[in-house]
């Protein structure tokens, strides 16, 4: 009995971590898409038709990150990219661009390779400070690999009023992910890994004991 409720510690501990892991990938703010609230970051101060025409800019934004279609790339950057002082933060590490080809480049490794980007502009927080505007809401992306691979997103971003037309400055996509579960898995990951490996050791030593 002792020795069957050892063997089965690595896979209780598997059973954990792959249920703390699911969690973590559940679509948090769920009540937004449903439509049963709105402006998961409040609204903002931006009213009229300043808010609108902002908010014709991140549709824009919206559409060309849901059709990806590269033929428009240019004519996407052209809209909605300024070319003076970038910022844009992508996901991973090493995903910041400080100049417009750099920008238009990621943009161009989001359409071809990441997925589908879903975002809630119209429930987008806007605030404007003369001719300033920052941006915030929440998505998620449907990546190519899998369709069931679906990650929830935070985006935010500054725009700056040029020639009458709101144009992207700064931008930082991030996932919206639960990091304490996260590192939960791993700890539990790791241990899971070094019972297997006392366990392997174990029976090792058994079996040399044996041809003694």
């Amino acid at each position: 009995m002792k020795k069957t409720i050892l063997n089965s510690i690595p896979f209780i501990l598997s059973v954990v971590a792959f249920i703390i892991l699911w969690k973590t990938f559940e679509m948090p703010h769920q009540v937004y898409y449903n439509g049963e609230k709105h402006y998961p970051f409040s609204k903002g101060n931006a009213l009229g038709e300043i808010r609108n025409s902002i908010s014709d800019q991140l549709e824009k934004f919206e559409k060309g990150y849901i059709e990806r279609n590269v033929e428009k790339l240019d004519e996407f950057c052209s809209e909605l990219i300024s070319k003076d002082n970038i910022h844009i933060l992508g996901t991973m590490p090493y995903e910041i661009l400080n100049d417009y080809e750099g920008a238009r480049g990621l943009i161009e490794s989001d359409w071809l390779y990441w997925g589908d980007v879903y975002l809630l502009m119209e429930e987008a927080n806007i605030s404007v400070y003369n001719s300033v505007a920052w941006v915030s809401t929440i998505g998620y992306v449907e990546f190519d690999m899998s369709r069931f691979l679906v990650l929830p997103l935070r985006f935010s971003g500054v725009m700056v009023n040029e020639d009458s037309t709101w144009k992207f400055q700064q931008m930082q996509f991030q996932f919206d992910l639960n990091n304490m579960q996260i590192l939960i898995t791993i700890i539990f990951l790791l241990i899971i890994s070094i019972a297997f490996f006392i366990r392997f050791v174990f029976v090792i030593i058994k079996q040399l004991r044996k041809k003694e």
